[in-house]
């Protein structure tokens, strides 16, 4: 197999606490918990692990506090392939922490200590060597300042950019995140961010005027089930569906869907085809419990191939350089 191109992610790293619940408690009730674990979280991190078990170079640029949660989270991506050697240690603040409350039809309500020490990532912390061996960048923070350094540096060594910058981005608003945003490869958004920042409760019309005042190469809106997600390139607008599976927890997926886009991506991939692979290993990450469940390569491939896509299936085992 060749030498796999390397994704560098860069935002949050997290420990996710879960409670699977029926009700959300008023105050002084109490309701009973079906389920409770916890596992690493943080949409960059999830994004990398989830880019190291679809087979490619996976590196990861963050902050943790100097305590076991950043013990244990570092171990984690590192059991993963992940390249952790850039994460940094902060010994005064304490590692990000998220409450995931999940329904029972795998909805997910998130309570974020995002705060600490994932505020201790800083642009000066956005370097060469960081950068060094890298195909492409993607920053799923919605810091402006963090996603206009890594566009920077690597638009200055030729790499292509993606943001997911969420909900925190997109309240920003046009006027104050569109030169940042500009001449972004990739941008990421659900379609409340979408509505949001488009200021139209029509999805697409929302995105077109998106597109009309920001340079970004591809639009894409991740809709949920049964629509999937759409592309915009271009002016024109492109469609995949959902698969249909049952839910079990979505915590996680988007960051799932965008690490299988951005792969097909480096792959070079055509634009359906992407959006089938991306909707495909994201609709399998439902299935599982844990932000981090995203499925490992063979699996998303015996998943097309269960559904017909046996030639994209193949085609991506070849350009990953597999007999």
């Amino acid at each position: 197999m060749k030498k796999q191109a390397v994704v560098l992610s860069m935002g949050n790293l997290n420990l996710d606490i879960y409670v699977k619940t029926d009700a959300i408690p008023r105050p002084d009730e109490s309701v009973d918990a079906y389920e409770t674990y916890m596992g690493g979280g943080g949409s960059a991190a999830n994004f990398s692990v989830a880019v190291a078990r679809l087979g490619l170079g996976s590196r990861f640029l963050g902050s943790v506090g100097n305590d076991q949660f950043g013990d244990m989270l570092i171990k984690e991506l590192e059991s993963e392939g992940v390249d952790t050697r850039f994460i940094k240690r902060i010994s005064h603040e304490k590692t990000g922490t998220v409450i995931v409350i999940v329904g029972l039809d795998g909805s997910k309500r998130m309570i974020r200590y995002s705060g600490g020490a994932n505020l201790g990532l800083t642009p000066n912390d956005i370097t060469d060597e960081v950068m060094n061996g890298v195909s492409h960048v993607h920053v799923a923070l919605g810091r402006t300042e963090i996603i206009e350094m890594a566009k920077r540096i690597a638009k200055s060594m030729g790499l292509t950019v993606s943001v997911d910058g969420g909900t925190p981005l997109a309240r920003k608003g046009l006027d104050v995140i569109r030169d940042v945003m500009n001449n972004v490869d990739i941008w990421f958004m659900n379609s409340f961010e979408a509505r949001e920042l488009g200021h139209s409760e029509n999805v697409v019309r929302a995105a077109e005027n998106i597109a009309s005042r920001v340079r970004v190469r591809e639009l894409i809106v991740t809709l949920g089930p049964p629509r999937g997600a759409l592309l915009l390139r271009d002016g024109e607008v492109k469609y995949s569906d959902a698969f249909k599976v049952p839910p079990v927890d979505t915590t996680g997926a988007g960051d799932t869907f965008a690490a299988a886009y951005v792969v097909a991506s480096v792959l070079d991939l055509d634009p359906i085809d992407k959006l089938i692979f991306a909707n495909a290993t994201a609709s399998l990450k439902v299935t599982r419990k844990g932000a981090r469940s995203s499925p490992r390569l063979n699996e998303v491939v015996d998943f097309l191939e269960s559904l017909g896509y046996a030639k994209l299936a193949n085609e991506i085992l070849s350009r990953l350089g597999y007999s």
